[in-house]
């Protein structure tokens, strides 16, 4: 768990997107370009100064499914 989650501010919103699916956060478009099993293409249209960075799965803990 970071930092991040701990604070009252942080929320987490879980949803499921189809490919051409545009999500605005912020003011930052993000749209799912192609999806095929794991592996998903987004394109990430932002102010040149937004700092956009990724981490991939093997640095960060695999959230459990409810059952």
């Amino acid at each position: 768990m970071t930092s991040a989650d701990k604070t009252p501010q942080t929320r987490r919103i879980s949803m499921e997107l189809r490919t051409g699916d545009v999500l605005i956060i912020g003011g930052v478009r993000i749209e799912l370009e192609y999806k095929k099993g794991k592996t998903a293409r987004m394109a990430i249209s932002a102010d040149s100064k937004t700092v956009i960075t990724k981490n991939t799965a093997a640095a960060r803990p695999v959230p459990s499914l409810p059952s």
